[in-house]
C-alpha cells in the first residue's frame, strides 16, 4: 500500500497547476465568480477591512473582497503556484475597490504577522492541502480576536457531479489511482458535519454553514470534457498519466454520462454542483 507523503504531495500540486495556471484562469471566472461573491458575502467583510485569500487560485474571491472592502481597504491573496498568481494578476482589477498584494505562498506554512487581518476567506482550495489543519490553524492566527474565517469547498461527492463524473470514471477504469490512506480528497468536507468539525479543531467559534447548489452550462458533453481537462490541476495530471486507451475509455464514460443532462434541443448540458461554506470567529481576546 503506497503511504501519503505530504510534502510530495504539495510538490506534486505546485507542478500539476503550473501547468493550467492560464486554462483555470479563464474557467473559474466563468463557472465560479457567482460563488466568489456569496463567499465574502458570508464572511461579512467590509468596507476599509483588511482581507486574506488563501489558495486564491485566478484571484476571483481577492476581487470579490476588493470590491467588498473598497478603496481603503485592502486584499493579500496568496497562492502556492507562481504561475498562478501571475494569470490572477494580470486579470483587471475591480473599479473603486481595494488594492490586492499577491504572494506566492504556502497556505499550510503561512509567513503572516499573527492578528494582522480582519477576515480571511478561502475558495476551493482547503480540500486540496496535504495538510488542511494547518492551513486552517494559520487562517486562524492571521486574523485578528473575533474576526471571520470563511471557507468553500466542494460539496458531497452524489451532489457536487461537475467534478464527481470524472472521479466516478477514474476510478472505475483506473483504480490505481485512488489515494492512499491520509491523503487529501475532492469531496473529505462535503458531508454534514465535517467542515464543521474542522473549523472547530482550528479553534473558530460560532461556527455557521450553508450549501450552494446549482448547474454550470457546457454547450455538449465534449466541451465539458475538454474545458475541465484543460483546467484541472491534480486531477488533470492523473488523466494524462494514463494509457491511451485507458483515457479513452474514461472520456467515453464522462461523455455519456455529461449527456444525461440535457438542457433542452441545443441548449447544451448543465452538469449539478454542490458547493459547501462554513464559517467561524476567532477566539475573542480575553
Amino acid at each position: 500500500m503506497d503511504v501519503f507523503d505530504p510534502d510530495a504531495h504539495t510538490a506534486e500540486s505546485r507542478r500539476a497547476w503550473a501547468r493550467t495556471a492560464a486554462n483555470y484562469a479563464r474557467l473559474s471566472q466563468r463557472l465560479f465568480g457567482p460563488a466568489a461573491e456569496t463567499l465574502v458575502g458570508f464572511a461579512g467583510i467590509r468596507r476599509g477591512w483588511r482581507a486574506l485569500d488563501v489558495a486564491c487560485g485566478a484571484g476571483i474571491a481577492s476581487r470579490a473582497a476588493a470590491a467588498a472592502a473598497g478603496p481603503r481597504g485592502s486584499v493579500v491573496a496568496t497562492d502556492l503556484t507562481p504561475e498562478m498568481i501571475e494569470a490572477a494578476e494580470a486579470l483587471p482589477a475591480p473599479a473603486r475597490a481595494a488594492p490586492i498584494a499577491w504572494r506566492v505562498m504556502d497556505a499550510e506554512k503561512p509567513e503572516l504577522p499573527p492578528a494582522s487581518f480582519d477576515a480571511a476567506v478561502c475558495q476551493l482550495g482547503l480540500m486540496l492541502f496535504a495538510r488542511p489543519d494547518a492551513a486552517l490553524a494559520g487562517m486562524a492566527r492571521a486574523v485578528k480576536p473575533g474576526g471571520p474565517v470563511a471557507c468553500l469547498v466542494q460539496g458531497r461527492r452524489h451532489a457536487m457531479l461537475f467534478t464527481a463524473i470524472f472521479h466516478d470514471a477514474m476510478a472505475r477504469r483506473a483504480p490505481q489511482l485512488k489515494a492512499p490512506p491520509g491523503a487529501p480528497t475532492l469531496f473529505a468536507f462535503g458531508p454534514e458535519g465535517v467542515l464543521e468539525a474542522a473549523f472547530a479543531a482550528a479553534g473558530l467559534t460560532e461556527i455557521v454553514t450553508r450549501r450552494l447548489t446549482g448547474t454550470f452550462r457546457f454547450a455538449s458533453p465534449e466541451q465539458y470534457w475538454d474545458e475541465f481537462t484543460q483546467a484541472a490541476g491534480r486531477t488533470g495530471a492523473m488523466l494524462r498519466a494514463l494509457a491511451p486507451e485507458v483515457l479513452a475509455k474514461v472520456r467515453s464514460d464522462v461523455l455519456r454520462r455529461a449527456g444525461t443532462f440535457r438542457a433542452g434541443k441545443g441548449k447544451g448540458v448543465d452538469i449539478p454542483y454542490e458547493f459547501v461554506m462554513a464559517r467561524g470567529l476567532t477566539r475573542s481576546a480575553k
